[in-house]
């Protein structure tokens, strides 16, 4: 039986992010996952900006921006009648470039520290994956299928089947974090309902992932990342000669039988003499939204779609799964290192399942705009009424609340305040370090976001630096719990930081904030690690 603190079921986009944070934080790890090769299939096309955030904690973001879109080229989406018909609207979305200008020209903390990253992840997969390999704390198994565990007190024991040989292998872990996808199989085994429903109107689809230099065909109507047409999604995947076309089935038995000439089947649905290099894949994928009841059972935590399934409008499936493993894996790493209590393995679930239903639900409301505005036009409203439509109910790709303004507000491991919260919107982050969300990045008098000074273990961010921390820090280090005092000399970010200290988690979430040191510092340390849920 081969021994490691935690085994990553999946070695996805999630599960990879996984197992590089639970390094990053010092921790080994078996990243076990059934296939040889990473994904061929086209499965997203967009990091959001807190992923990049995420991605740039673990020193891996500019190794994803030079695999993915060239920052020149912007990120507008076409509303269209069809590539035969006519356009009705563009919503206007940054390139990476224009959006790195206004971080560094605002300093009102409403902006990420980094932008969003249109990349495939056909091409994220190999970027994750050779970071994994270089990694001596992770120990990357592929051909390596998951079949069922057993739990005890000390630990969990998984049984595996190597692909090639069938053999039976055995791996003991104090922790396992099942990254396997929709279909998971950690979830069928730990028996963990899911609530599922699917889109009505959308009862299927049927996918072309092709290679085309007919920018004459495809920029009809001008160069797009999305191209929206209602009965079809046109997906350029790199600005050169690689695309996605996803037809939606007007039956639930429309693609029953697949086209057999794909190419053919394009060019009539887009009603254009598409020149078409190659066929590169197709697929029949039938929308859906899913949540499951548990995101923890016993010593085993569920992340990205083995915890939830969206439909790709928002792109917030992939994103919300790379939350989850930053949380999951911070978490289980102050565990491992003896250092956390157990309210920790609480706290997963408690903060990241409501994450999952409000992005599920934004995700349902994206595509309800999609249905609503092709029922317009069949309904015979003219084309300028339905641009007004869409452009008074644009959001998505563009809802900074939900991508950054998340809060854990009923965190076992946060100390709450008293008093009316900040107002929330979906549309803009309101800059705050209110207990349990994400502070405001703000660019220092260098240029350098304040976030590249906060640690892979806790941060006290001292604005005062004065001794005032001493307590606290002190209190932290007699616990066990290791915290970096970052002192900053930077008035604007005091202002918008609202506190003179500011303890931030491993998942740059605000644990405590306080103008002094708190009265009873013990009770705030037991309580960010874990260990004293009760307050």
């Amino acid at each position: 039986m081969e021994p490691a603190p935690v085994l990553v079921v999946g070695a996805g986009p999630v599960g990879m992010a996984t197992a590089l944070a639970l390094a990053r934080l010092g921790v080994r790890c078996v990243l076990a996952d059934r296939d040889f090769e990473t994904s061929v299939h086209p499965k997203l096309d967009y990091v959001n900006s807190r992923s990049m955030e995420f991605f740039r904690q673990l020193g891996i973001a500019g190794d994803i921006r030079a695999a993915g879109v060239a920052p020149r080229h912007s990120a507008d989406v076409i509303w269209s009648t069809g590539l035969a018909g006519r356009p009705i609207t563009t919503w206007a979305l940054p390139s990476v470039d224009e959006e790195r200008r206004r971080i560094a020209a605002d300093d009102d903390g409403t902006r990420p520290a980094e932008p969003g990253q249109r990349i495939s992840q056909i091409e994220l997969e190999p970027v994750l994956r050779a970071h994994c390999r270089r990694s001596g704390l992770i120990d990357l198994r592929p051909g390596l299928r998951f079949d069922t565990l057993t739990q005890d007190d000390q630990g969990v024991t998984s049984k595996l089947y190597d692909v090639m040989t069938d053999r039976p292998i055995r791996v003991r872990s104090r922790y396992v974090i099942g990254c396997d996808g929709a279909s998971s199989r950690v979830r069928t085994v730990l028996g963990i309902g899911e609530d599922s429903f699917g889109v009505p109107g959308l009862p299927g689809a049927f996918m072309v992932h092709f290679k085309s230099r007919d920018l004459a065909s495809l920029h009809r109507h001008g160069p797009f990342w999305h191209y929206f047409a209602f009965r079809y999604v046109v997906i350029a995947q790199d600005e050169r000669d690689t695309w996605t076309v996803h037809v939606n089935g007007a039956h639930p038995d429309e693609f029953a039988t697949p086209p057999a000439d794909p190419a053919a089947f394009l060019r009539d649905t887009l009603g254009t003499e598409l020149k078409i290099d190659k066929v590169l894949l197709t697929s029949r994928w039938r929308p859906g939204f899913m949540l499951a009841d548990r995101y923890r059972a016993g010593r085993v935590l569920l992340a990205g779609d083995a915890a939830h399934r969206m439909f790709p409008t928002g792109a917030y499936g992939m994103n919300t799964g790379i939350g989850d493993a930053m949380d999951a894996a911070w978490k289980v790493a102050a565990l491992v290192g003896h250092t956390g209590g157990p309210a920790l393995l609480d706290s997963y679930e408690t903060d990241r399942r409501p994450v999952g239903l409000r992005n599920m639900r934004t995700s349902h409301r994206h595509i309800g705009v999609h249905m609503r505005a092709g029922a317009l036009l069949r309904e015979g409203v003219p084309v300028d009424g339905v641009a007004g439509f869409l452009d008074a109910e644009r959001g998505e790709n563009e809802y900074r609340g939900v991508e950054l303004g998340y809060r854990y507000d009923a965190s076992p491991v946060v100390c709450h305040e008293d008093g009316a919260a900040p107002g929330w919107s979906p549309a803009a982050y309101t800059p705050t370090t209110w207990p349990g969300g994400r502070p405001p990045s703000v660019p220092l008098a260098d240029g350098t976001p304040l976030f590249d000074l906060l640690a892979q273990e806790f941060t006290l961010v001292d604005f005062a630096g004065d001794g005032r921390a001493g307590p606290l820090l002190d209190t932290a280090a007699a616990q066990g719990l290791p915290v970096r005092h970052a002192v900053v000399r930077d008035r604007r970010a005091r202002e918008l930081w609202e506190r003179d200290l500011v303890l931030l988690r491993p998942d740059q979430h605000v644990a405590w904030r306080g103008n002094r040191a708190p009265a009873d510092s013990a009770a705030v340390v037991r309580r960010v690690r874990g260990a004293d849920p009760a307050r």
